[in-house]
């Protein structure tokens, strides 16, 4: 039967399977970020730990953070499993430890405008990370229907490629947020609900001849940003920014910058060289670190020329 689970309550579920894992594998039960994005449902005590040594029924701690209640039927998807090998360290007593740049900062100490923790080693891997997440950004911004100075045929129809896609669309922008290693939602530039497409009616601020920068307001889209946040509140979780990283694949508007200010992000992760503005100014004297990521040739991000609102 169907199992109705509130807001606020947590449940343990049998999956039927028993199995052992040699040792040194260890099997890590996880949430679905699908799950969590989308209904606040996740694990009490993420992530789980299955012992090499246990031979029951491996249980699921189901905890719906959400505010509406949630069903789980028999056959539903509600956790992932993942197996890795466990390296043993070797402790050796020393009377000091390597320095690093954060030293001996506590809770908080990240939350400031540079990146102060970790040695060169953690550097790198940040480095990595931020490269993995901007490119889903930017595969986010690939889904934009902006047609601000898009070709247009003989008729005044905008012209698309044999992928359907707008020929000479440049106004392109995507966002990712990123709570504890999973994505919690992201956005693109595109009509707001509602909104008639500009590529059947024309782009209005191209029909009002706004210069590009000025007058953000005046437009029937919705910027990656703003969707990133609609997209993530609608689902229903809460407010999961506290902490989170914002990946943005250009420097946010004075708009966009004063909401980004108030989601209690540790990081904003910039494409760098993409639409400057001085929002960053905004999203920094709200206390939020701010990095960026190169354009890179050779790997997917790559941007040629300017990129403009």
């Amino acid at each position: 039967m169907p199992f109705v689970l509130e807001p606020g309550e947590r449940a343990l579920f049998g999956i039927g399977i028993q199995f052992a894992t040699p040792w040194p594998i260890e099997c890590q039960v996880r949430p679905r970020s699908g799950l969590s994005s989308k209904y606040g449902i996740d694990l009490g005590n993420s992530p789980g730990t299955v012992d090499p040594d246990f031979r029951g029924n491996i249980g699921v701690l189901l905890y719906n953070r959400g505010n509406k209640m949630y069903t789980i039927n028999k056959g539903d998807r509600i956790a992932q499993l993942v197996f890795s090998e466990v390296r043993i360290p070797t402790f050796e007593e020393v009377d000091e430890l390597p320095p690093t740049r954060r030293g001996i900062g506590g809770f908080g100490s990240t939350g400031t405008n540079i990146i102060l923790e970790g040695t060169e080693d953690y550097d790198r891997e940040v480095r990595q990370w931020d490269r993995f997440y901007m490119n889903m950004a930017i595969g986010a911004s690939d889904l934009s229907n902006c047609a601000r100075g898009c070709r247009k045929g003989e008729g005044g129809e905008y012209l698309r490629d044999d992928s359907g896609r707008l020929i000479g669309q440049t106004r392109k922008f995507g966002c990712v947020i990123v709570k504890d290693a999973n994505i919690v939602s992201f956005g693109y530039n595109a009509m707001a609900e509602g909104q008639p497409l500009c590529s059947e009616v024309g782009c209005l601020r191209d029909e009002k001849k706004i210069p590009s920068g000025t007058q953000i307001e005046i437009c029937r889209a919705v910027h990656a940003e703003q969707m990133a946040v609609q997209k993530m509140l609608r689902s229903g979780v809460g407010t999961p920014t506290e902490g989170a990283i914002m990946y943005v694949t250009a420097e946010p508007c004075l708009i966009c910058a004063i909401l980004i200010s108030g989601l209690g992000l540790e990081t904003l992760v910039v494409l760098e060289g993409v639409y400057p503005t001085n929002g960053l100014e905004i999203v920094k004297k709200s206390g939020i670190s701010v990095r960026y990521v190169g354009r890179e040739v050779g790997r997917k991000i790559i941007l040629k020329g300017p990129v403009l609102r």
